[in-house]
């Protein structure tokens, strides 16, 4: 891709000035519209249909948040914030891109080299995540922020990792398991090589042979496996966190055959 078409959303205007400003350097960088609100930015996407949107956090009558909620086939989003909290504990665990403001000329610089390359980037390390934050997942067709309070198991497929939450929704996102594991905090266990599940979600576990276990969580249809050689760290944990189930299960004592 050698050229590219933006809109800016940011409900102030000297803000958006000053982006078109740097932006004016950059010929292959094309800005179609501009709007000032979540309401006018999505009417604005919808009619110009741009491939990047540069889009504020707080405006009025809607946060950016609420606008990427609305949008069916949202466009590459590159987020411009002057919080850098919500770009450490959010954005950046799987947006195109954030920039804080003031903007930099080197910042923008590679957040473009990112949107105007072919090549899909690799995803920049999660921080470390807490609670009460929200991830932001992107699918490729659907862009999303889900809290992490929902999210009930992360799941390894091939490159990508599929993360399960309790309303019954999936997310295929280019992530590793080691790179989740890593970032999540300590509600969520390794049951194995394949799988993280969060203990507060877990409503029922079955021994199956010997030390095999089985485990069913909120929102997800089908149990998941855990492995032999995590089995006692797993439900050690589990007696912590989540009693309730814990105590409705007779872990034994020792091995057995």
């Amino acid at each position: 891709m050698d050229r590219i078409t933006c809109v800016l959303i940011d409900d102030e205007r000297l803000a958006r000035e000053n982006l078109r400003v740097l932006l004016h350097p950059h010929p292959s960088v094309v800005v179609v519209g501009e709007a000032d609100c979540a309401e006018a930015g999505r009417e604005l996407i919808r009619a110009r249909r741009p491939q990047l949107v540069f889009l504020d956090i707080q405006m009025p009558g809607g946060s950016g948040f609420d606008l990427l909620k609305r949008l069916e086939d949202p466009p590459a989003i590159i987020f411009v914030t002057a919080y850098d909290r919500y770009a450490i504990r959010a954005f950046e665990v799987n947006a195109l891109d954030y920039l804080l403001k003031p903007v930099s000329l080197d910042r923008l610089k590679t957040a473009l080299d990112r949107a105007l390359s072919a090549q899909p980037r690799s995803p920049a390390p999660i921080r470390s995540l807490g609670m009460d934050d929200s991830v932001f997942l992107s699918t490729g067709r659907k862009q999303c922020f889900v809290p992490l309070n929902v999210v009930c198991a992360v799941r390894a497929e091939g490159n990508y990792t599929v993360v399960h939450t309790t309303l019954s929704e999936r997310f295929m996102v280019r992530r590793t398991l080691k790179s989740w594991e890593s970032a999540l905090p300590g509600v969520f266990h390794r049951t194995h090589r394949n799988t993280i599940i969060s203990l507060h979600h877990i409503q029922s576990v079955e021994q199956r042979k010997k030390r095999e276990l089985r485990v069913l969580v909120q929102g997800c249809p089908d149990p998941f496996p855990v492995s032999r050689q995590k089995a006692s760290e797993f439900m050690q944990n589990l007696k912590i966190m989540n009693r309730r189930v814990a105590a409705s299960f007779a872990w034994p004592s020792s091995p057995q055959g």
